[in-house]
Order: C-alpha cells, then sequence, then structure tokens
C-alpha cells in the first residue's frame, strides 16, 4: 500500500507542472498574440503587395485611378517620393515627398492612426470635363480594409484594428488648376484631425495667390490675389469656404464665403470689400481725375448653366473728382473754388451684374453744401441710359441765367434741404455719352434774354457780357440783348452762345 501511494504521491506532481506549463504557455501566447500580429503587420507593410492593395483602395475611394512609388521604411516612419490619381471626372492629382509616421500605442488599442502625415507638394489639376454623377445603383463599393486583405491569415484578422484615424497633414506645397481661368497657387494647407466615420475634412489654406480672370482697365494682365487664409469644410457632396481673407496690392481686401455643390454644379460666394484703390480700377485718363477707395458687400451665384448673378452695393471712401475743365469752369465762372476738387462727401450705388447688362440703382453723389445727385443707371454692352435728380445749392445758379426759374424746378421730398433740384438724363455709349441738361441750360438763358433782357443786364451785364463781347461788352448791352430779341423762336440757338462764352461750354461743347 505504501509503495503504490508514493508511486501515484511521485505521478502527480509531474502532471500538475505539465498542466501549469501548458496554461502558462496559453497565457503567454494570449498576451503575446498582440505583440505577434503587430510584428507580423510591420512586415506585411513593408511588402510589395501592401503598395497594391493601397493603390486599389484608393483607387476606389475616388472612383479613378492611383498610382503608388516604393515605401521606404525607417522605423514606424514610411516615405514614398510620389504618387498619383485620376478620377472619372476628370481630376488629376500629383504628389511629391509623402511621409507619416504610424503609432504602433493605437494599434495595441484597436485603431489605426497616423502621426506626423505631410507631402510636400501636391498639385491638382482639372483636365477634362465633368461627367454626370452616378447614379445610386452606380456607386462604387467601399474599399475593402486592410483586415479582409486576401494576403492575410484567416486567424489573424480578428486580432487586426478596425478604426482609423489621421491625426492631420501637412502639405508644404499645394496648387489647384482648373481649365478656367481661376487658379490658386503655392499654398500652405493643414489638413486637421480625421476619424473613420467623419464624412468632411477641415482644413486651413494659408499663404499663396488666387489668379483671377478680370481685367480691371488700369491692368495689363487679370486680377491675382494674395490669399493670406482661408478656413474650408471639404466633402463629398459640397465645399463649404467658411472665410477667405485676400489682399490686393497691398493696400485692398477682401473677405470672402461660399459655397460649392459639384454634382449639382451650382455656387454662390459673399464678399465684403475694403480699401480697395479705385484708381487702380480706372483707365488712364480717369485715374488722375477720380481718385478714393472702394468698400461694400458683394453676393455672386451662379451654376453650369447659367450666367453668373453679381448683387451688392458698393461705396466710395474719400472720394475726390478733379482735373476736370468743366469744374474749373464751375470754379472761375461761380466763384465757388470747391469746384476745382470736388469732394465727393458720399457716393454709393446698388449694382447688379448678369451677363453683359450693368443695373446701377439708388445712387447717391453728394458733396455737402454744394450738389447732390441720386438715380438709376442701366449699362447694356456699351449703350447706357439713366435718370437722376440733381440738386445744387442756389449760390451755384447765381451766375446762370434762367437756369433757377426754368430748369431747377422739380422737387425732391426726400433730398437734402435747401437745394434747387432738377431732372438729369443720360444716354448714348460709354464713349460718347449724352445728356440732356446742356441743351436745358441753354435754353432757359435764352429764354430770359427773349423774355427779360432788362432783367438780365441789371443782374451784371458787365460779368454776363463781358466773356461774349470782350472789352467792349460795357458800351454794347443794348445791341446784344437786341439781336437775341430779334431772334424770335431761338431760346436754346441764344443760351448756348450766352453759356460758351461765359464759361466755355460749362458742361461741355
Amino acid at each position: 500500500m505504501s509503495t503504490r501511494s508514493r508511486r501515484r504521491s511521485g505521478k502527480s506532481p509531474r502532471w500538475l507542472l505539465a498542466l501549469a506549463a501548458v496554461a502558462i504557455a496559453v497565457i503567454v501566447l494570449v498576451l503575446l498574440m498582440p505583440m505577434l500580429v503587430m510584428n507580423w503587420v510591420r512586415g506585411y507593410l513593408q511588402e510589395e503587395a501592401f503598395r497594391g492593395q493601397m493603390e486599389q483602395l484608393f483607387g476606389t475611394q475616388m472612383q479613378g485611378q492611383a498610382t503608388l512609388a516604393p515605401l521606404r521604411w525607417t522605423g514606424d516612419e514610411v516615405t514614398s517620393a510620389e504618387a498619383a490619381a485620376s478620377t472619372a471626372n476628370g481630376w488629376q492629382a500629383r504628389l511629391d515627398g509623402l511621409h507619416l509616421t504610424l503609432d504602433w500605442n493605437a494599434f495595441r488599442q484597436g485603431r489605426w492612426r497616423t502621426v506626423g502625415a505631410g507631402v510636400d507638394s501636391i498639385t491638382l489639376e482639372r483636365t477634362a470635363q465633368p461627367i454626370p454623377p452616378l447614379a445610386d445603383s452606380q456607386e462604387a463599393t467601399p474599399p475593402t480594409p486592410l483586415s479582409a486583405g486576401p494576403a492575410i491569415p484567416t486567424w489573424l484578422r480578428r486580432y487586426l484594428p478596425d478604426k482609423t484615424e489621421v491625426d492631420g497633414l501637412q502639405v508644404a506645397r499645394f496648387s489647384c488648376l482648373h481649365p478656367g481661368p481661376w487658379n490658386l497657387k503655392d499654398s500652405r494647407v493643414r489638413i486637421a484631425t480625421w476619424q473613420q466615420g467623419e464624412t468632411s475634412l477641415q482644413a486651413v489654406v494659408e499663404g499663396g495667390f488666387v489668379e483671377t480672370p478680370i481685367l480691371l482697365p488700369a491692368q495689363l494682365v487679370p486680377m491675382t490675389l494674395n490669399l493670406t487664409r482661408a478656413s474650408v469644410r471639404l466633402s463629398r457632396e459640397d465645399l463649404h469656404l467658411k472665410e477667405a481673407t485676400l489682399k490686393w496690392l497691398d493696400a485692398g481686401e477682401i473677405t470672402a464665403r461660399g459655397h460649392l455643390q459639384p454634382r449639382q454644379g451650382t455656387w454662390e460666394l459673399s464678399t465684403h470689400l475694403q480699401g480697395i484703390p479705385l484708381n487702380e480700377c480706372l483707365n488712364e485718363d480717369w485715374r488722375v481725375r477720380l481718385s478714393g477707395r472702394l468698400e461694400g458687400d458683394l453676393t455672386a451665384t451662379g451654376s453650369r448653366t447659367a450666367a453668373p448673378l453679381v448683387k451688392g452695393r458698393l461705396h466710395l471712401r474719400d472720394g475726390v473728382l478733379t482735373a476736370l475743365p468743366v469744374l474749373d469752369q464751375l470754379a472761375s465762372y461761380t466763384g465757388v473754388e470747391r469746384f476745382k476738387r470736388l469732394v465727393l462727401d458720399v457716393a454709393s450705388s446698388d449694382i447688379t451684374v448678369e451677363g453683359e447688362r450693368r443695373i446701377f440703382e439708388k445712387i447717391i453723389v453728394q458733396s455737402n453744401g454744394l450738389l447732390h445727385l441720386d438715380g438709376r443707371l442701366t449699362v447694356q454692352g456699351g449703350q447706357i441710359e439713366g435718370n437722376f435728380l440733381l440738386g445744387v445749392t442756389p449760390e451755384t445758379l447765381k451766375w446762370i441765367p434762367g437756369a433757377q426759374q426754368h430748369v431747377f424746378t422739380a422737387t425732391h421730398p426726400t433730398g437734402p434741404a435747401g437745394m434747387l433740384w432738377t431732372t438729369l438724363r443720360i444716354t448714348g455709349t460709354m464713349q460718347a455719352p449724352r445728356e440732356d441738361l446742356s441743351a436745358r441750360l441753354a435754353a432757359g438763358a435764352g429764354k430770359v434774354l427773349l423774355d427779360a433782357p432788362g432783367q438780365v443786364v441789371n443782374q451784371g451785364s458787365q460779368l454776363l457780357l463781358t466773356p461774349v463781347l470782350g472789352k467792349d461788352a460795357g458800351a454794347l448791352p443794348n445791341e446784344v440783348i437786341r439781336g437775341a430779341t430779334d431772334a424770335t423762336g431761338k431760346a436754346v440757338e441764344t443760351g448756348v452762345k450766352l453759356l460758351e462764352g461765359i464759361g466755355g461750354g460749362l458742361l461741355g461743347k
């Protein structure tokens, strides 16, 4: 009995030790399994098959094709000299100097996570017209995740992460080139953290410049804007420009917000202009005559099937009108020196632009204490048509015969008080505009000479008639008046001669 007991007791410890060893081995294997999987994944990521799978994944995701240069691993950092991608709707992307680092701590927590991702340069270019969007039944299938790849053993798949996270992306030089005249070049881009399941990307674009098709009269080449900063949100369906700040000529500033929907082919953009130098927007002749800074708000909308529609209101700050012969003549004749350098205390207008048609409404031009103009102007192609109310102070008309009695007889209930008003109509072309005020002033002056010559003489015949008759005006006023009264029905002709004499043509010949 004792011998058998000793034999059984001798075997029991060995069985227990064996079971304990197996248990410990299983525990160690379970504990080491993530590390073994991670080491296997490290090796697999460096194989050529992984690069091919990435090309397939990105190509499917973008509904196009993608190519990736051989990967180079240094520890946990991977680099690729270049990459390229193209989509079915004509976009092509070229990437140079791609680099990123895998976070293996996140891998142990069940997440694919990249840190320090960056690209030396990206050029995005549209090379063809977009195609209609795919129908729902034609949508591309989601990309095959790494955990389902055919080269990965089945027993390993359940240990692989099922979530993806990108801890930002830096692009040192980004350019977006479009077949049209709008292009973005040489900007820096920072893309915020993105996690699997999010449907959009947040990005900040800084520096670089924006090429536009806008060619101003004073410029030899289309306008180029310097981009200060832009914040955008990009998804498959649309692009939101949350805010962008741009500079022009280091003086003007433009703040913009917008929304683009590529599939619908629609877009909208709202802008605030500040400090835009007006002399850079005018032709050479007007640059020396009109100065100031443009400010205002404009909203533009458009689509693939409709011309852009622009609406808004503009203001001219610190406006000055000078070096005009008519202003010099007015200053000389009326004695109002302010006409030589006409300060525009108020100059603003609502504007609508659609195709070749430009409509200026609620126009207000005012020089305090001197004149006030408001009305509407339409420019269609090269033709112009405008209707205004013009108000001036009584002192301005004191030496223009008949102006107050026969021309400035209109009323303006909402205009500044203490002014005399008349209508003003402008027609013709931009190169050769015509106005009706000169003829009416001439008619008014002629009517006074024909109907009440004595009154005109009493107002100051020496000052009034000297420009007409020269040094003999004081001796021959009656002959001039008699000549005018004999010409019954010729008030306009008489008035024109009078106005041309006293001012060389107040409003131009």
